[in-house]
């Protein structure tokens, strides 16, 4: 009985907080005030685009997109797909958490829409293990938590990128997601690249760019499976494009120029936002 509600309960803690972004409240709450974030205000955006850099260089971007659907007081749902960075995983993984913590409060995990979705997926699997040490959602769930404070999540991790892993997830949320898009907000947790090279990570950057604006999943796809763009989540947003959630709605950027930051082994990585209305 004690080991059933330690599960029920279990609580995945942060792994990049006081590294990527700040671990005291107070510092959190500073930052989205020079981000110029402000609860209720904001626009209608069924899904967003953010990146998941650290919060000095990426992370106005970041408020920039969730500013974007702020306005959508119907929200009670936050799926948001993030790439896992370690290159040995293969497939695509929900959370068996209870909740997730930020320095804001915990988020619950909506546990029936993940259940749905490995029912829906032949490839999904509900397995924390590749969510404990992985940044790419992590570092946006405080975004989460001060733009819609009531929400739940459901934590959407995939590992490198494959067609079938790509068709697999995108079928699944259109089966689950669609019934209750109106009380859904959709984010993708995205680097648009990342080079040794300066000018190649700005190009590549760039024709990611173009792509992201035209809904163009199948040129996309092909870009990122034969390695001539290098987005890092690009299979996810190829995934939220072929789902069919976002047909009608108009791809905006969040800001009129990219970020660019260097990594840890000296590579560029570029940044942007965008968001769907």
């Amino acid at each position: 009985m004690e080991a059933v509600l330690a599960q029920k309960k279990r609580i995945r803690s942060p792994v990049v907080a006081g590294m990527y972004y700040p671990e005291e409240r107070n510092e959190i709450l500073d930052y989205f005030n020079s981000f110029g974030l402000a609860e209720g205000n904001g626009g209608l955006a069924r899904a967003i685009i953010a990146p998941h850099g650290a919060w000095d260089f990426s992370g106005e971007l970041a408020g920039k997109a969730f500013s974007a659907a702020m306005g959508r007081n119907s929200v009670k749902n936050v799926v948001i797909l993030g790439p896992i960075h370690d290159k040995r995983e293969k497939g695509i993984f929900l959370s068996n958490s209870h909740s997730f913590h930020t320095p804001l409060g915990n988020i619950p995990v909506d546990k029936q829409i993940s259940i749905e979705l490995k029912k829906h997926g032949k490839n999904i699997e509900i397995n924390d293990i590749p969510h404990l040490a992985e940044h790419s959602i992590e570092i946006l769930l405080p975004f989460v938590k001060y733009c819609f404070p009531q929400a739940s999540i459901v934590p959407i991790l995939m590992g490198q990128p494959e067609a079938e892993y790509i068709s697999d997830l995108a079928h699944a949320m259109k089966t689950v997601i669609t019934p209750i898009i109106n009380e859904t907000l959709l984010v993708v947790s995205c680097n648009l690249s990342c080079y040794n090279d300066t000018a190649t990570a700005r190009l590549s950057a760039e024709e990611c760019l173009r792509l992201f604006s035209e809904k163009n999943a199948p040129a996309l796809s092909s870009a990122i499976m034969d390695g001539s763009i290098n987005p890092c989540g690009g299979a996810l947003v190829v995934s939220l494009i072929e789902s069919g959630l976002l047909d009608g709605k108009h791809p905006r950027s969040a800001s009129k120029s990219m970020a660019s930051a260097v990594g840890i082994e000296n590579d560029t990585v570029f940044y942007s936002a965008f968001f769907f209305e």
